[in-house]
């Protein structure tokens, strides 16, 4: 991983790498707004641009040029629906998978497996073996859609049988890469975890340990163990909402610094 200031001196090879988020998508949908409106040019030159579990719905959003904040409510207005239901997002009710599919149905456009092949990489874990594979050639937009809901699908909490992808089951790619990148190119890396990535929250309370975790350097902190447990089972939508805007104002923090 580069420096900040390394890394937007060289913007023509940076890529991305969104890391498995949950529901605190919705911070990196904010820092990929930032981006947008403060350095367009990170996102729009970045060669490759990776994603594992969530965080690879973000990364198709970016790269498939996806309205963001409709991305951000979309995920919301389910956090809503949610906790509306008995058991929450552990409800019978509470389909994700479904709700999953159908959102990135009616939001990718016609030609995103087009946009995606080459540059977007998404993070799968294969059943049979476990070994990670990070696919970037789309042949349709369901080819696409599969490689998604592959690289989200965490056993139980999004259903019972792992979806296929090309033949084989696969499930969540953040169990076995869950902040993908390559050593070939610079890569900005993203997360809604406190650590060592390039843009993260920062916090101030006491770091019990650091840990890797498939590649996501992480502090064992209290606030991180909120934010573990808000992305899987979010308290309430307007915490995700405040991710937004935390992820947005934390890019501009990050922007500042590296052009000091």
């Amino acid at each position: 991983m580069s420096s900040p200031l390394f890394v937007l001196s060289n913007t023509e090879n940076l890529s991305v790498s969104f890391c498995g988020s949950g529901f605190l998508a919705t911070y990196q949908l904010g820092v990929a707004q930032s981006i947008l409106d403060n350095a367009p040019w990170i996102l729009r030159g970045a060669p490759r641009v990776y994603g594992a579990s969530a965080g690879s719905l973000v990364a198709a959003a970016v790269v498939c040029g996806s309205n963001l904040g409709r991305v951000r409510d979309n995920l919301l207005e389910f956090a809503r629906y949610s906790r509306q239901l008995p058991l929450g997002l552990l409800s019978p009710t509470a389909d994700v998978y479904r709700w999953l599919e159908v959102t990135l149905e009616r939001s990718l456009p016609d030609n995103a497996h087009r946009l995606a092949s080459g540059r977007l990489h998404i993070s799968m874990t294969r059943i049979p073996d476990g070994k990670n594979v990070l696919v970037s050639e789309f042949q349709s937009n369901e080819d696409l859609i599969r490689a998604l809901l592959c690289s989200c699908f965490v056993p139980l909490y999004s259903g019972m049988i792992p979806p296929q992808y090309k033949g084989e089951h696969y499930m969540d790619g953040g169990f076995t890469n869950i902040q993908p990148f390559e050593d070939t190119s610079p890569t900005l890396t993203i997360s809604p975890f406190a650590g060592e990535m390039d843009i993260c929250p920062s916090d101030t309370s006491t770091t019990f340990c650091d840990v890797i975790i498939q590649q996501l350097p992480f502090h064992c902190s209290m606030p991180n163990i909120i934010r573990l447990l808000d992305a899987m089972f979010p308290r309430d939508w307007r915490i995700l909402k405040k991710a937004f805007y935390s992820g947005y104002q934390d890019t501009i923090y990050f922007l500042e610094r590296s052009s000091e």
